[in-house]
C-alpha cells in the first residue's frame, strides 16, 4: 500500500512540474533554433496543445489556457537567403510579461520603441537587439477592453536560425 501511494505521489509530482510551467527568455530564445519536432514537444511537455496553423504568417500555434507560442518559419528573400524561426509567445498575464521582460532588458541592448494607435486597437513596441536576434515586446490594448495582452517575438538578425 505504501508503494501504490508513493508512486501516486511521484506521478502527482511529474506531472504537476511539467504541466503549464511558464517560459523564460532563455527558453524562448533556445526554441528558436529548435527544428519543429523539437519544438512540438517541448511545449506538449509544458501542457500546450496545438491550436490552429496560420497559414498567411507559417505559423503553428499552440495553446495553454490563455497563453499562446507560436513557431513561425520565414523565408528571408533577401540578401542572406536563410530560413528564419520566430517564437511567439502571447499571455494575458501582467506578471509573466513583466519577468520576461526584465531578463530581456538585463542581456539585450534597448534599440527603439514604437506607439501605433489603429480604430480598434493600440499597442507600444518596445525593441531590444544584440549580435544575433531581435526582441520585440508589444504592449497591446483594445479599445473596448480594459485589460490588454502581451506578445513577445523573438527572432534571429542575420543567422540560418
Amino acid at each position: 500500500m505504501k508503494k501504490v501511494v508513493l508512486l501516486l505521489l511521484i506521478s502527482f509530482n511529474f506531472c504537476s512540474i511539467s504541466f503549464g510551467q511558464d517560459f523564460s527568455f532563455d527558453e524562448l530564445a533556445k526554441m528558436r533554433s529548435f527544428l519543429y519536432p523539437k519544438f512540438e514537444s517541448y511545449v506538449h511537455d509544458k501542457g500546450y496543445t496545438l491550436n490552429h496553423l496560420e497559414y498567411n504568417d507559417n505559423c503553428t500555434v499552440f495553446r495553454n489556457g490563455s497563453n499562446v507560442i507560436s513557431y513561425c518559419k520565414y523565408y528571408d528573400d533577401g540578401f542572406s537567403y536563410h530560413n528564419h524561426v520566430a517564437i511567439k509567445f502571447e499571455t494575458a498575464d501582467k506578471d509573466q510579461y513583466e519577468k520576461i521582460k526584465k531578463q530581456v532588458v538585463s542581456t539585450m541592448d534597448y534599440y527603439k520603441t514604437k506607439m501605433r494607435r489603429f480604430t480598434n486597437e493600440h499597442y507600444l513596441e518596445h525593441i531590444y537587439v544584440n549580435d544575433v536576434m531581435s526582441v520585440h515586446m508589444y504592449d497591446i490594448a483594445y479599445r473596448n477592453d480594459d485589460k490588454p495582452y502581451y506578445e513577445i517575438e523573438v527572432f534571429s538578425i542575420y543567422s540560418g536560425h
